[in-house]
């Protein structure tokens, strides 16, 4: 959707792109409006016609009657049918919008954004916004078009009777406005609360092993039934609002068809006002009926759509600059060399790494050992340009990693976090998710790099086999080599494993280590690791501890060294005994 100035009103930044829509739109409701209010003239013209005794000018207006009336019926759902399904197209756009906005994000953004929370702007607060460029738009533009036509004909009858039977309107409007304002505010804190409770939800449901591992069911049960009932008691509170239009629209509707009676009533017996212009009031007082109660509706839907836009506005008023869009790219085959110079990252609380300078070449292969929080993550999150370093640089292949090269990075990239990823779909499709052109031959290959092809061949139906929400299906330890082999499966020029290997046994990780050497040199290779045997695998070793190295060398020459290295070997090989022992 094309973006408006920041200055027009929520309502013209969504309708404004579509003119033409809106001014067909537009004409088939003054269409409507226009023949709907001559309907009571005519019908009160024939009335007089009766008192007189002209039976056939009767007839002639009833002909005109009828016609205003076929005219209305087909404006009418021309109305309902172009204004319904602008406000369709402009929900379908406005989704679209907010899910190509949340692919751009950056890594930042879904590290301060809860995902129940985003759910519900593009669910939740999309629909309220639908209802008000929808229903609420037409009712707005019927009571617009309806109400100036219908005055005029009233007060060309009688002046007098028009005052009297619009004063309770008048009013009706007064309350209208206030409740309005009051909708409103209630509209803001239940979206508010509906989002706290969906992003409840889905961390809950997506951790219920530790929910039924720690016996935290009967408290999340509480938290989960004090956050709805809070949403129970708000929307409660703006149904009694909402409820309240309708018994107001018609006390005042009443008052204005008791003022009918009496005043105009007496205007007839006074002989001021002949009774065929009574009927036409009655008329003109029954068209008005329904649009200005479904004023108080509108009311409500634009309040509820006004809170519902100011949340869609916040979430799309990002502190990060945009990815640049996914472009086709011809990249050179050979690995890539990666440089870093007092490379930095500091979170608020102060704690982070660096500053590091690194030097790997191309086809060069470095793993980062460290313990838990070292820093380890952090450093391959800013070689694979998922988060921006505070402080000093990345140059990749001699030239800066920089906004603008971001994609041809991630499409020269294979990257293997620690929490692997599987989308709900076969396992085919996770493996191919890279290069979905990889044939039959090259996901068997891979397949058997990380020693997935004997689960593979006891599948059900084999990588046709689907894996469940997140690879439900699957152990962490198959998730993980799921997650390695769909990486290797892309050949990338830079390699980042982060530490995916955690979750398999001793035996297969050795396995998978041989098979991996086949790539040393066809690929730059960057991995972090606990285990100083995995470590081995690469040409040297970057230990870090707290953010800052502590030593660098190859395997044998820190394994002869008195340090952090040779403690990790001496600690992890008295284990690796005991467990063979």
């Amino acid at each position: 959707m094309s973006r408006i100035p920041s200055a027009s009103p929520w309502w013209w930044k969504l309708l404004a792109p579509h003119r033409v829509e809106l001014a067909k739109g537009l004409t088939a409701t003054i269409l409507c409006s226009l023949a709907a209010a001559w309907v009571p003239y005519w019908s009160g013209r024939a009335v007089h016609a009766l008192e007189q005794g002209q039976w056939d000018l009767s007839r002639h207006y009833l002909v005109w009657m009828m016609g205003f009336t076929v005219v209305a019926g087909i404006g009418r759902y021309l109305m309902r049918n172009i204004l319904i399904g602008l406000s369709r197209t402009i929900e379908r756009l406005q989704r679209e919008e907010l899910f190509d906005f949340y692919l751009s994000r950056p890594f930042a953004f879904y590290e301060r954004s809860r995902i129940g929370d985003l759910m519900s702007r593009i669910g939740d607060d999309v629909n309220t916004v639908r209802m008000a460029t929808g229903p609420g738009l037409m009712s707005f533009l019927q009571v617009a078009s309806i109400l100036p036509m219908t005055i005029i004909l009233m007060a060309h009858t009688s002046p007098r009777l028009t005052g009297a039977v619009l004063l309770p309107f008048l009013c009706l409007t007064l309350c209208f406005y206030a409740i309005g304002k009051l909708s409103h505010t209630v509209q803001q804190k239940l979206q508010l609360v509906s989002s706290q409770l969906n992003t409840f939800s889905h961390e809950t449901i997506s951790g219920e092993k530790v929910v039924q591992a720690f016996g935290l069911e009967s408290n999340r049960v509480v938290q989960f039934r004090e956050l709805s009932v809070q949403q129970a008691r708000l929307n409660i509170r703006q149904s009694v609002i909402f409820g309240s239009y309708a018994p107001l629209s018609a006390l005042m509707g009443g008052a204005g068809a008791l003022i009918l009676v009496a005043y105009g009533g007496n205007l007839v017996l006074r002989g001021v006002l002949s009774l065929g212009d009574l009927t036409a009031f009655t008329g003109y007082l029954v068209a008005l009926a329904w649009p200005i109660m479904s004023m108080g509706w509108a009311a409500n839907l634009f309040q509820r759509a006004k809170a519902g836009q100011e949340r869609i506005d916040q979430v799309m008023a990002p502190l990060e600059v945009p990815l640049q869009p996914a472009i086709a790219l011809h990249l050179p085959e050979q690995p890539m060399a990666v440089k870093t110079q007092r490379l930095a990252h500091r979170f608020e609380s102060g704690r982070g790494i660096g500053p590091l300078t690194l030097d790997i070449p191309a086809g060069g292969s470095l793993a980062v050992v460290g313990g838990i929080g070292s820093g380890k993550t952090i450093l391959l999150q800013m070689l694979a340009g998922l988060r921006l370093p505070t402080e000093g640089s990345i140059e990749a292949d001699e030239e800066p990693l920089s906004d603008d090269r971001l994609r041809a990075h991630w499409a020269s990239l294979g990257w293997v976090p620690q929490e692997a990823f599987l989308f709900s779909n076969t396992l085919r499709e996770n493996l191919a998710m890279g290069r979905p052109e990889a044939t039959e031959a090259e996901l068997w290959d891979v397949a058997r790099v990380v020693c997935l092809d004997e689960l593979m061949k006891h599948l059900p139906l084999g990588m046709d086999t689907v894996v469940g929400e997140r690879g439900v299906a699957l152990s962490g330890g198959e998730r993980q080599r799921t997650a390695l082999a769909r990486a290797l499966l892309r050949k990338p020029r830079l390699l980042l494993l982060d530490d995916c290997l955690s979750a398999v046994d001793a035996e297969t990780e050795s396995r998978i280590l041989e098979n991996l050497r086949s790539y040393l040199g066809t690929t730059t290779l960057v991995l972090s690791t606990h285990r100083v045997f995995v470590a081995e695998l690469c040409e040297h070793i970057l230990v870090l501890e707290e953010g800052h190295i502590v030593q660098y060398g190859t395997a044998e020459e820190l394994s002869n060294q008195p340090g952090r290295f040779a403690r990790m070997r001496r600690l992890q090989s008295l284990e690796r005994e005991i467990v063979r022992g």
